[in-house]
């Protein structure tokens, strides 16, 4: 699974993720970005999930994870293009409810 991180002209972090979020490097490779983040000093995160095609019960206890480490470090994590299928299982986990999601990058970088 390829993480790419871009910095928005705002200070925003974006964390681009594609493929699958399953247990092993996938996860590895997720938190190690939100590490380099927060220590860069970034407090805006927006998960960007447009091309996030699946994850397992361990990618989504790494999105929580990372979600109460933004959080603890005083910063706010955003979730921006879910699709149908990553939509339908924060639906079922009840992530929906923890965190802001957003219908793209652009309007998540705008929300507060």
């Amino acid at each position: 699974m390829p993480v790419e991180t871009t910095q928005l002209p705002s200070g925003a972090v974006v964390i681009a993720l594609s493929g699958r979020l399953i247990l092993g490097k996938e996860v590895e490779k997720l938190e190690a970005a939100v590490n380099l983040a927060l220590a860069g000093g970034a407090r805006k995160l927006i998960f960007d999930l447009a091309a996030l095609d699946y994850a397992d019960s361990a990618g989504i206890g790494t999105i929580i994870s990372c979600l109460t480490q933004i959080r603890k470090s005083g910063g706010d994590m955003k979730v921006a293009a879910v699709n149908q299928r990553i939509g339908r299982l924060f639906q079922l986990t009840g992530l929906n409810h923890l965190m802001s999601l957003y219908p793209n990058v652009a309007d998540a970088a705008a929300a507060g």
